[in-house]
């Protein structure tokens, strides 16, 4: 790993990498449905109240299950941070920023048809997902911390072939 002046940011005080918090503020956005998913099986009389709070339909919390997929494999990459990692994490670290963009754009057109369906109709919590969604394309446009962790992430592989 190449670190340069102020990389010491992104890495714990025993040099591991750190996840940076607009990464964990995107990726729960993305996972939202299925953080919706995990909160509702700890209900123990009706678990499908808090899910008919957030989906009318079964089909919308099938589509958010689908579109939090990409950024799903982005969060099984970053549990296999380590000290010794896996050859696989380096070279899936290059195309992550990609799978966060592929769940933005797909994230985009579901709340697109979300809000068409009920157009004349205002829901705050609506109105938050798309103020959400906003910012996430801020952070993955704009940031330099996620920039740089996933360019850190990557030179991994380079530096433990020396």
């Amino acid at each position: 790993m190449q670190l340069r002046l102020g990389d010491e940011r992104y890495l714990t005080a025993d040099g591991q990498l750190r996840t940076p918090l607009a990464l964990l503020f995107v990726l729960a956005l993305f996972l939202r449905g299925y953080l919706a998913w995990i909160i509702s099986l700890t209900f123990s009389e009706d678990r499908s109240r808090l899910l008919q709070f957030f989906y009318s339909n079964t089909e919308q919390f099938v589509l958010t299950l689908s579109v939090g997929l990409p950024a799903l494999a982005v969060v099984v990459m970053l549990t296999q941070m380590k000290a010794e990692m896996p050859g696989w994490v380096t070279r899936f670290a290059r195309i992550a920023p990609w799978l966060l963009w592929l769940s933005w754009i797909a994230d985009g057109v579901l709340l697109i048809s979300l809000v068409a369906a009920n157009w004349p109709h205002f829901a705050f919590v609506k109105a938050l997902i798309i103020f959400s969604w906003l910012i996430a394309f801020w952070l993955l446009l704009y940031s330099r911390h996620l920039k740089r962790f996933f360019q850190l992430l990557a030179s991994e592989e380079e530096s433990g072939d020396d």
